[in-house]
């Protein structure tokens, strides 16, 4: 089909609202009789709840209520149903909420809460995966195995191992037989914030008389978000309403209930009257979630040629206090270690472990971004220890078209090599270390990676025609900043033949709009698309079926574009607008369809009997070359390019892809040189963003963004996804870089100078 709109890089629906000022987020949210609410934190990792005194803290000015966890005894998530809204009768992590207030303003809150007096028990807390998984340790959870569970997730009751996956194919220790060379290696990458420009927000409105919860969140879920709610408190979901203004960013940390819960609980307490909580950054940054931490120890056999013929691999990831939507990195994200080569024997052991720590959860890769680190640093370990050039070794390794994943699912429109190709090209692939002066030295490294999208899931919208011609778009995809409506907007645009400034796309609201699964495992233009085009199609039908009854003529003569119909032949014939005019009578109407899309029975999910599960509807692979320059006398890495090649099918707003591209890339460097939390018995002491360091723009190095177009055979117009899998080579690129500039390795993210320093001393002393 011949398209007008996608393709292009059509400027943002949303631009004009947010160079003005004028969109609306979660923060600016006023309603009126709202208070506020403000949250008493805990200071243990691990205690029992003695008492808690609020009789100071309800007798102060302003306040409309005050709460504690027995006020509101219920549990949610989104994967086990182990986490309560305020603590009940334990705490599991410094930070956790204890107890909460609503008062008149912000301030008179605030002062209410440092009047609560709470009485603790301490009790033994472990705050590594590795021995938290131990027969000894304190358990988090005791009743883990009563718990409600929302998915495939085998606990082990008894311990705290929250979700395990086992997985085996072929013979590994046959496969280690064959091999010439086997490499043993551990690896680790650190827990990071999500550090949204906006803070966590929401306000609550709860009716007393009907028993229903209005919510105004920045959710990038909202329907799953309800379901969330509606199985914590026992209500049905058509008694909780969730509107979603614009998102300030989400990257998986506005996945499930966080400043929700507060208001939430809060609002039942109010008579009526709304509560809004709104998180300040030390809340953001020790009262959240963040990534999830992992541990990685890989073995890899391979032959003096360089042909993979087994891996054997071994995960432990740190879930914190809570599982949130983490059992589902353990399952999945742990997969990507075996990257996107053809390996004959595998062998993989994920564990995700409760640990008193602030709970870990969905993060852009959703685990992918982990042991990508560690297969890909591994990878180029090989590769030197082999005498092989690494992109050799990778290409003589990856997947190609129809080859099989590990499942034994057939893998098709595959651009891993062309993404190899480019990305290698740009960054000038072969020219080797530079001495540039007595201390600096430069090096490129390269990394590559593959990821899925989690399957099946659905998703659901509705395209209305206005009576003016004008479009209604309604869906439940958050506009969370990737340019989501003016993707899905260009795609409804060509399929009904309307011009795209006709659209109007809707923010989500569950009363009004229809399911979705999520924004989120780089599925919205995918899964959405293909719901858009589908309604797009009926609509397109439904107005050439009222044109061609209008005109008294056969409707396959009939066609549109641009919002005109055409007769075969003789040309234009009518205006959408007198269209509509004519077909109501000018007493106004509007012509409805309804798209939907899963990929549940799809023929491309075929895999070995039994492992269906770990098929992906589509798979997106990316590659990263880096040149960094490295001072061997400060430590300091400088990036200064980084190439960043990723197939996704079909642009379809190619401007929208290399934005995605780019901040990825910012966002991926930042994770590998920046971020870290500092610890102290499970204490965050870097509780500001002056101490808890970001990549700023002194530090973006020239980003190269290449768009790969290798169409999926059932994606909208082609496409498939990109958002996540844009910040997983990113740190092993960088990494294997400064190997080549100066002959360390690093194995234990971030990449600090003084990690650096001490491998650069390290090698010294040996030679």
């Amino acid at each position: 089909m011949k398209t007008g709109h996608v393709g292009r890089s059509v400027p943002r629906l949303d631009a004009l609202d947010k160079v003005t000022g004028s969109a609306l987020y979660g923060f600016d949210i006023e309603l009126p009789g709202m208070f506020y609410g403000a949250t008493l934190r805990s200071p243990c990792s691990h205690a029992k709840i003695i008492h808690v005194d609020i009789s100071e803290a309800i007798k102060a000015p302003g306040v409309r209520a005050v709460i504690t966890g027995k006020d509101f005894p219920f549990t949610f998530g989104g994967s086990i149903k182990d986490q309560p809204f305020l603590a009940i009768d334990k705490v599991r992590y410094i930070g956790e909420p204890v107890a909460a207030v609503a008062a008149e303003t912000e301030a008179e809150a605030q002062d209410a809460v440092e009047r609560i007096r709470v009485t603790y028990e301490d009790l033994p807390a472990v705050f590594d995966p590795r021995e938290a998984a131990g027969e000894d340790a304190p358990l988090l959870h005791p009743d883990l195995g009563e718990y409600t569970r929302f998915g495939p997730y085998d606990v082990v009751p008894g311990t705290n191992i929250c979700t395990i996956r086992r997985y085996k194919h072929g013979n590994v220790e046959k496969g280690f037989s064959d091999a010439d060379e086997v490499f043993e290696d551990e690896f680790s990458a650190h827990s990071v914030s999500h550090s949204t420009i906006e803070t966590h927000c929401a306000a609550a409105r709860y009716e007393p008389v009907s028993g229903e919860f209005t919510i105004w969140s920045s959710n990038d879920r909202p329907h799953r978000a309800i379901r969330e709610l509606a199985n914590a408190v026992g209500i049905p979901i058509n008694h909780i309403r969730l509107i979603v203004p614009y998102v300030g960013g989400s990257f998986g940390g506005k996945s499930t209930l966080v400043a929700e819960a507060i208001a939430i609980a809060l609002a039942r307490f109010t008579k009526g009257r709304p509560v809004k909580a709104t998180f300040s950054r030390e809340e953001e940054l020790t009262a959240t979630q963040s990534r999830v931490a992992a541990w990685m120890k890989i073995k890899t056999g391979v032959t003096k040629s360089g042909v993979l013929t087994a891996r054997k691999a071994e995960v432990f990831w740190d879930n914190g206090a809570y599982a949130s939507y983490a059992p589902g990195v353990a399952l999945r994200g742990g997969l990507t270690v075996f990257g996107p080569y053809r390996i004959p024997n595998l062998e993989l052991d994920s564990r995700l472990v409760y640990t008193n720590k602030m709970i870990a959860g969905a993060y852009r890769g959703y685990g992918t971004t982990q042991v990508t680190w560690a297969c890909e640093s591994q990878m180029d370990m090989i590769a030197h220890k082999l005498g092989l050039d690494p992109l050799e070794f990778r290409l003589g390794n990856g997947y190609v078209e129809n080859d099989r994943y590990i499942n034994g699912q057939v893998l098709r429109d595959v651009g891993l090599k062309e993404t190899l190709e480019k990305a290698s090209r740009e960054i000038g692939w072969g020219s080797g270390r530079k001495r540039i002066s007595a201390s600096r030295f430069r090096g490129k490294g390269i990394a590559t990676t593959i990821k899925g999208t989690v399957t099946p899931t659905e998703s659901f919208c509705i395209i209305r025609l206005n009576n003016d011609a004008s479009i209604t778009l309604l869906m439940s995809s958050a506009e969370i900043g990737g340019g989501q409506k003016t993707v899905l907007a260009q795609i409804a645009a060509d399929t009904i033949g309307v011009p795209i400034e006709s659209i109007s796309v809707q923010n989500p609201d569950t009363f009004v709009t229809p399911y979705d699964h999520a924004v989120a495992s780089s599925r919205t233009t995918y899964h959405m698309g293909n719901a858009v085009r589908s309604a797009s199609q009926q609509l397109r039908e439904k107005i050439l079926q009222v044109a061609a009854t209008l005109l008294g003529l056969d409707c396959n003569r009939l066609s549109l574009a641009e919002g005109k119909v055409f007769e075969e032949g003789k040309g234009e014939r009518m205006h959408l607008d007198a269209l509509m005019s004519k077909r109501f009578g000018g007493k106004g109407g509007e012509i409805l369809a309804e798209g939907y899309y899963t990929s549940a029975g799809s023929p491309l999910l075929a895999a070995y009997s039994g492992l269906e599960g770990m098929s992906s509807i589509f798979w997106m692979y990316g590659t990263h070359a880096a040149e960094v320059e490295v001072d061997v006398e400060t430590g300091i890495v400088k990036v200064l390019k980084i190439a960043a090649a990723h197939d996704l099918g079909r642009a379809i707003n190619p401007m929208t892809c290399e934005q995605q591209i780019e901040g990825a890339v910012v966002m991926g460097l930042s994770n590998t040189l920046f971020e870290e939390f500092i610890l102290a018995g499970g204490r965050v002491l870097n509780d500001t963003l002056s101490d808890y360091k970001l990549a700023t723009a002194r530090d973006v190095p020239d980003i190269v963004p290449i768009i790969v177009e290798t169409r999926h055979t059932e994606g909208p117009f082609g496409a498939k996804g990109l958002g996540e899998p844009a910040a997983a080579a990113t740190a092993p690129a960088i990494a294997n870089a400064i190997y080549e500039a100066v002959g360390v390795r690093i194995k234990d993210l971030p990449i600090t100078p003084e990690k650096l320093l001490a491998a650069l001393k390290r090698k010294k002393v040996a030679n």
